[in-house]
């Protein structure tokens, strides 16, 4: 990206931001460190789908495609219309839909997506009510096919969401210390029985 685009997407994120400071985990973009981090742990075979959740303005969502993703097996979800816009312009080619992630069965059923092999979320999980945490990642695991995995990444010390009340494992994959504010990447897969 060129200096003055990597400013005007500084600058409408951040204005979705003062919008609405909870729906928005940070007041930057995710640092291409994060993205990075968050590429490497997703596991992906030719012909299987990644889904992202929250693509924001698309940081993530370029880190999937620089690790090797096609563009053409990307779902991404953003409830904000901006957004949704910005990232069809950013990344074209892939599946940029403006929706609620709460209801994910329904969008991917929609648009015939199966196979799906990670679910990658951005959305800022730690202040968000048990119902809605719940919600996200239900629907993130009912996407899944096996072997198939969850990412959370977040910008705090703590696990995003109560992963043993919701009956799942939760793994922290890394520390990303190149991201202002830091963040760490979490791994959630089914609780073993």
């Amino acid at each position: 990206m060129q200096r003055a685009d990597l400013v005007k997407e500084s600058e409408l994120f951040f204005r979705q931001w003062l919008r609405s400071p909870r729906s928005v985990g940070s007041i930057k973009p995710s640092s291409r460190a994060l993205a990075r981090a968050v590429a490497e742990a997703v596991l992906w075979q030719p012909g299987r789908w990644v889904v992202e959740l929250g693509g924001g303005t698309g940081a993530i969502t370029q880190g999937l495609i620089e690790r090797g993703i096609p563009r053409d097996r990307l779902v991404v979800v953003e409830l904000d219309p901006e957004l949704a816009g910005y990232l069809r312009r950013r990344v074209p080619g892939c599946l940029v839909v403006e929706g609620d992630a709460t209801r994910l069965d329904a969008i991917l059923a929609e648009l015939g997506v199966s196979d799906v092999s990670t679910v990658v979320s951005g959305l800022p999980m730690v202040r968000m009510p048990f119902a809605f945490q719940r919600a996200i990642v239900e629907q993130g695991f009912k996407a899944l096919r096996e072997p198939g995995t969850m990412l959370q990444y977040s910008y705090s010390p703590v696990p995003p969401v109560p992963a043993r009340r919701l009956g799942i494992r939760a793994e922290l994959v890394r520390y990303v210390l190149r991201n202002l504010p830091p963040a760490t990447v979490w791994r959630y897969r089914r609780a073993t029985t």
